[in-house]
């Protein structure tokens, strides 16, 4: 897995062995951020499911200004750490190990403009979790939202526009936007 464009492009990151993690291929990667801008200025970062942080670092990469990536598993938070000293962007990142309704509760006083949900598919939480955003008022106007889930379990907010929607196998990838007066 590498960086696709910006200031780190070509960077190599590393990845949890095994399948506990389904890390977005370039590919995807690439269409994605086609669509929600190559490039950003000063946007705010929220990645619930980080695995390797790949697609925050991406974010970075592309100029975000900062990025809060959570994790739960000790090994995917080691990973993270590596993958965020590797770029030198300590100060870009912070690093939360602790439980998505934990950092939802510790960062409710902060609004994001680019939120990544790829919640382990067996949860199917992202519908709760979308909702929480809302009710915490923690997404700026005009936000996107990329979405990783089981093929054909989407039934999102009326908050949210969808923008594209891919699917690969037996997992979609869907972009949203949240707009505030829809």
């Amino acid at each position: 897995m590498r960086i696709i464009a910006g200031k780190h492009r070509s960077r190599v990151l590393k990845t949890l062995e095994g399948l506990s993690t389904r890390p977005m291929m370039d590919r995807m990667k690439e269409s994605v951020f086609n669509i929600i801008g190559p490039y950003f200025e000063e946007i705010e970062v929220l990645d619930l499911f980080g695995g390797s942080g790949a697609l925050s670092l991406e974010s970075i990469s592309r100029g975000a200004k900062h990025s809060y990536i959570v994790d739960m598993n000790p090994q995917a938070i080691k990973i993270i750490e590596q993958n965020v000293q590797s770029l030198n962007e300590e100060s870009s990142v912070t690093i939360l190990s602790m439980d998505y309704k934990v950092a939802l509760n510790r960062l409710e006083n902060k609004k994001f403009d680019l939120i990544f949900l790829d919640p382990p598919y067996r949860l199917n939480i992202i519908n709760d979790i979308i909702d929480e955003l809302i009710k915490k008022n923690m997404m700026n106007d005009s936000c996107y939202i990329i979405c990783q889930y089981v093929k054909g379990n989407s039934t999102i907010s009326s908050s949210l526009n969808l923008i594209k929607n891919y699917c690969y196998g037996n997992s979609e990838v869907a972009i949203y936007q949240y707009l505030e007066n829809k």
